[in-house]
């Protein structure tokens, strides 16, 4: 357990650079994306200074509240942008912003109704659809590098869920499920990163 900050922290700052990049394209669908990667990097950040210093008690439930927020709100914001992003549903600029506050509402919703994994998992699985749908969109329609780098961010989520899966129970018989989990997640990061950035950083051919 006490070695698990380093996953934590790898994600956090592969997290805080996705956005990064993101909020530097200037665009709503952009915007929302970053605000997912940037939940999901405050929730990382939290769990490395709660393992990496041993602050279970002190920081165990604003990890948990911190995820959920990412699984919950943030994915939801993903699911926003990325059609936003494929132009099924254009934001008028500064409409953002109503997202925000949608996801908000969301997060509220299921924490009041005590069902903030539930939200999450059907959020999340919507979610992944979506990536999958897009990503053949986008190959049939020639972009194929953003098809692929979509289909592999939501290849690499499905496996990190149903097969990896967090929590302390030993993976191949070695205590690093939660190691692999945070990394997968970091790789899932790199992905999405890379669908929105990639007409910027040099056109497809």
């Amino acid at each position: 357990m006490q070695h698990w900050w380093i996953a934590d922290a790898f994600l956090a700052l592969t997290c805080w650079w996705g956005s990064h990049r993101l909020l530097a394209t200037r665009t709503s669908a952009a915007t929302l994306i970053a605000i997912t990667l940037a939940l999901l990097g405050l929730a990382s950040t939290i769990g490395a200074i709660k393992f990496g210093l041993q602050m279970q008690a002190e920081l165990d439930s604003l990890h948990y509240y911190a995820s959920r927020a990412f699984g919950v709100g943030g994915l939801y914001l993903l699911f926003m942008g990325l059609l936003d992003w494929t132009g099924w549903l254009r934001l008028h600029k500064g409409l953002w912003l109503a997202h925000l506050g949608d996801a908000c509402l969301v997060f509220a919703l299921a924490w009041w109704l005590e069902q903030l994994p539930n939200f999450q998992l059907v959020i999340g699985l919507c979610a992944t659809v979506l990536c999958l749908v897009v990503a053949v969109f986008l190959w049939r329609g020639g972009r194929v590098v953003h098809g692929k780098w979509l289909a592999f961010a939501a290849l690499v989520f499905v496996i990190n869920g149903l097969v990896i899966g967090g929590g302390p129970a030993p993976l191949f018989g070695l205590p690093i499920r939660m190691d692999v989990f945070h990394l997968l997640l970091a790789l899932w990061v790199f992905c999405i990163t890379q669908v929105v950035r990639y007409p910027v950083d040099a056109p497809a051919q």
